[in-house]
């Protein structure tokens, strides 16, 4: 654990690009998102001299930015799946087009796990603008939020703010650890729907071709 603390802070403490790439990294890991709210609380910890808004931003950038992807791979992953799931999915279409601004919005501005939401809308075909436009608003309000208290905490106590850093990426890498043995579970049971549907489909196929 030390060393990826050590590796964070020291990504971090390389300014504004390498808090966006080790953030990037970070949130590139599917449902184990981390909490940018202390990203951020941290990154202005270790920089005091940064400008909190613009570290709330990139960070929500990066966090954004990996979200698209995962969002991107689960949307096209719809082709692996049956007609009838999904015709199942398209159901909820006119749902996911009412309500999916706000659920996004909600899911990146707080604790809610967002991981799952974004396979639902993924698998939605919700558009992607509108995914982007919803999760980065949430995304920067509660980053620029950690960043303030970062500045306002670091400037509280002038003479420990990498001690202070330090204590709150410790507690983001054990929640980190806790949510592997919870919503890493969700990703187990997403690839045994996806490896479910090709072999059921491979199956179909090769039964339709003997008959």
């Amino acid at each position: 654990m030390q060393d990826i603390i050590l590796f964070i802070s020291d990504m971090i403490s390389q300014g504004y690009f390498g808090l966006l790439i080790v953030c990037f990294i970070i949130n590139m890991i599917p449902f184990l998102s981390p909490s940018n709210m202390v990203l951020a609380g941290a990154a202005m910890l270790l920089l005091p001299s940064f400008n909190p808004f613009i570290v709330g931003i990139v960070v929500a950038i990066s966090a954004t930015t990996a979200k698209l992807i995962h969002f991107f791979v689960v949307r096209g992953s719809r082709a692996v799946l049956s007609d009838e799931r999904l015709a199942s999915l398209d159901s909820e279409k006119q749902r996911v087009e009412k309500w999916g601004a706000i659920a996004l919005f909600i899911a990146a501005a707080s604790p809610v796990p967002d991981d799952p939401l974004i396979v639902y809308v993924g698998f939605a075909r919700y558009s992607p603008v509108k995914f982007l436009f919803s999760y980065f608003i949430g995304k920067v309000t509660v980053t620029v939020i950690g960043a303030l208290i970062g500045y306002s905490v670091g400037s509280y106590f002038e003479s420990m703010p990498i001690v202070l850093a330090s204590i709150a990426l410790t507690a983001l890498i054990t929640g980190f650890l806790l949510k592997r043995k919870t919503e890493g579970k969700e990703s187990d049971m997403l690839q045994d729907i996806l490896e479910t549907e090709i072999f059921d489909d491979d199956e179909n196929e090769s039964g339709k071709m003997e008959n």
